[in-house]
C-alpha cells in the first residue's frame, strides 16, 4: 500500500492562479478592479423557476443574506439537508462568495476549482485571474464551496499538527513499513470519522450536486450557468446528470473520466505525469544548464536516485524540516500541472542536487497542501480524502491492489512507484458508491462545453474526449498545450469562444482546436 494512493491527484485549480499571480494560497481578501467592457449582445437565460422537488421547498425557497465581506464581494450562507433522503433531519450550512459584476449581471456563474477539496470560494478571490472583464461585467461569479470544503461545514481528520507529521512520514517498502502505514491510515480514517461524524458519509458528489440546484434556485436562475475544472467537471457532470432540464451553459474543462474504475485512473496519471516530465526534461536539458543531467537519460537516472534519497533519509527542508518521499513527488508534480511553472522545478532540482536542501520542493508541496509550518490554511487534503472515499466504489483486496500497483511501476519505475495503488483507506471510510458515478449522459440537457488539453498530466486529453463522447448534448474544445486545463490560461482563440457562449449560450464549433502559443 503506498501512502501517495490516499489523496486523490485532480489538484485544485486554485493553486496554479495563486502560484502564477503572486498570491497566496489562501487568497487576498481584495482582486483587482477589472476595467468597464461593453460585451454587446450578452443574453441572459429566459423561463420561469423550476418548481421545488416535493419535499425540499423549505430548501429551495429560503432566503439568503448576502453582505460585504471585502471590496467588491458579498458572502451568505444557506442550509440544505445532510441526507437528501432524509430532508427533515440534519442540515448543514454552505458558505458562498460572490464577486458582484461590474455591469447589469445576466445571471450567477457558479464555479469550482477542483480537488476534490478545492475552495471555490479561494477561487472568487481570484477572479480576475481566470475570467476577463466581459465575463465579470455581465456576471455574479459565485463560489459555494462543496459540502465538507472549507467553510462549508467542513470535514476535519486529524490536528494540524498531526497531519503535518504525517504528511512528512515516509515509510520503507517493506512488511514492517506497510504495517507503519496501515496503522497510520487506521488513525487517520479514525479520525475523521470521529471529529466530523456522520458527514463522511454524505460529502459524495452526488449529493454536493444537489446542493447546487438548491443554490441555483436561491440566486434566482431558471437554469445553471456553471464552469468547472477538473473534479469540478465531476460535480458539473453529476449536475447534469441529475437535473438535465436544469443545465443552462455549462463549460467542463479537464475532464475526469469517471465511467473508468479508480485503477484505470491512476494508470491514465501515471502516463500523464511521466510524459509531463519527460516533456519538462527535454526542456531542461535543450536548455543546457539542467542540474539533473545533459540528456533526458540521464535526467531520469538522476530522479531516480533521489527519490530512493528521499524515501530513506529524507534531505532538510528548512529549520525543524526535512523532506520526505510525499512532499518530494507532490513538489515535483505541482509545477507539472502548468508548464510555465517549470522554472520551479529547475530551481528545486539545482537546490537539492548542489545544496542537499530540500525546501524549494518542500513549499511546492505546502501551496499543494494549503500548509504554513504546521498549520493548515484550509482543509484540502481531508476534504480530498473523504470526498474521494464517498465517490469510490471499492474493489479487490490488498493482494489485488499489490498487483495493481507492481503494474504501475512497470509503466513509470518513478511515478507508478510513487503512486501506487491501493483503496484501503476507502474500504475502512464509512460511506462510499455501489459503482462508478459515471458516465454521465445527461439525456435532454442543453449544449454542454467540455475542454481537453493534449498535454494535460492529471486529466488525460482521452478523459475529456469520452467524457464528451458519452454526454447526448456535448461540444468538445481542444487545446494543444501543455499543463492542466485550457480556459484561462489558453489565449484567445479557446477564451474568446468560451466567453462568447457564456454570454450567448451560442455555442463553440465542436472538434475547434487550438495550437499552444
Amino acid at each position: 500500500m503506498k501512502k501517495l494512493q490516499i489523496i486523490s491527484l485532480c489538484a485544485a485549480m486554485s493553486l496554479l492562479a495563486a502560484c502564477s499571480s503572486g498570491a497566496s494560497n489562501g487568497g487576498p481578501s481584495t482582486s483587482p478592479a477589472p476595467k468597464a467592457t461593453n460585451a454587446a449582445g450578452a443574453l441572459p437565460i429566459r423561463g420561469e423557476l423550476p418548481a421545488a422537488p416535493a419535499g425540499l421547498e423549505k430548501f429551495y425557497d429560503q432566503q439568503v443574506a448576502w453582505s460585504e465581506c471585502g471590496t467588491g464581494f458579498e458572502c451568505a450562507e444557506a442550509i440544505v439537508p445532510l441526507d437528501y433522503d432524509n430532508p427533515g433531519g440534519q442540515t448543514i450550512t454552505l458558505s458562498m462568495k460572490k464577486a458582484k459584476a461590474t455591469g447589469e449581471p445576466i445571471g450567477t456563474l457558479f464555479v469550482n476549482p477542483g480537488g476534490p477539496g478545492g475552495s471555490a470560494q479561494d477561487m472568487i478571490d481570484q477572479a480576475n485571474y481566470y475570467f476577463s472583464d466581459a465575463i465579470l461585467e455581465n456576471f455574479d461569479v459565485v463560489g459555494a464551496d462543496p459540502r465538507g470544503v472549507g467553510k462549508s461545514t467542513p470535514i476535519d481528520c486529524l490536528d494540524d499538527a498531526d497531519l503535518a507529521a504525517y504528511l512528512d512520514t515516509s515509510y520503507p517498502d517493506t512488511p514492517e513499513g506497510d504495517a507503519q502505514l496501515k496503522a497510520a491510515t487506521d488513525t487517520l480514517v479514525a479520525g475523521c470519522v470521529d471529529k466530523s461524524g456522520d458527514l463522511v458519509k454524505y460529502v459524495g458528489t452526488r449529493s454536493a450536486a444537489k446542493d447546487m440546484d438548491v443554490l441555483r434556485q436561491v440566486v434566482g436562475d431558471p437554469k445553471l450557468y456553471y464552469v468547472g475544472f477538473s473534479y469540478g467537471t465531476t460535480l458539473g457532470g453529476m449536475y447534469a446528470e441529475l437535473f438535465p432540464q436544469n443545465v443552462g451553459r455549462m463549460i467542463l474543462d479537464g475532464a475526469v473520466d469517471d465511467s473508468i474504475s479508480s485503477f484505470e485512473q491512476t494508470k491514465a496519471q501515471v502516463v500523464g505525469f511521466t510524459d509531463a516530465f519527460e516533456a519538462y526534461l527535454r526542456k531542461c536539458v535543450d536548455g543546457g544548464k539542467c542540474a539533473l543531467g545533459s540528456t533526458v537519460d540521464e535526467g531520469w537516472a538522476k530522479l531516480a536516485e533521489l527519490a530512493e534519497q528521499v524515501k530513506n533519509s529524507p534531505v532538510p527542508a528548512g529549520p525543524d524540516r526535512v523532506l520526505g518521499e510525499t512532499g518530494f513527488f507532490y513538489g515535483i508534480i505541482t509545477p507539472l500541472y502548468d508548464d510555465s511553472l517549470w522554472f520551479a522545478l529547475d530551481a528545486g532540482f539545482d537546490r537539492l542536487i548542489n545544496d542537499n536542501d530540500g525546501s524549494v520542493f518542500a513549499l511546492l508541496f505546502d501551496q499543494y497542501m494549503g500548509r504554513e509550518g504546521e498549520k493548515f490554511v484550509n482543509n484540502m487534503f481531508e476534504a480530498n480524502l473523504v470526498i474521494s472515499c464517498a465517490d469510490t466504489h471499492v474493489e479487490g483486496t490488498e493482494a489485488d491492489w499489490e498487483k495493481k500497483a507492481d503494474a504501475l511501476k512497470e509503466i513509470s519505475p518513478i511515478f507508478g512507484d510513487a503512486m501506487g495503488y491501493s483503496e484501503y483507506a476507502c474500504q475502512i471510510m464509512p460511506g462510499g458508491e455501489d459503482g462508478p458515478l459515471g458516465p454521465f449522459v445527461a439525456a435532454g440537457s442543453d449544449p454542454i462545453v467540455v475542454v481537453g488539453t493534449t498535454g494535460d498530466p492529471a486529466t488525460p486529453y482521452e478523459w475529456g474526449k469520452a467524457f464528451a463522447d458519452n454526454l447526448e448534448n456535448s461540444r468538445f474544445v481542444t487545446w494543444e498545450g501543455e499543463g492542466h486545463t485550457a480556459y484561462g490560461r489558453a489565449g484567445e482563440c479557446i477564451s474568446d469562444p468560451l466567453d462568447h457562449y457564456l454570454l450567448t449560450g451560442e455555442t463553440p464549433e465542436d472538434g475547434l482546436t487550438c495550437p499552444a502559443q
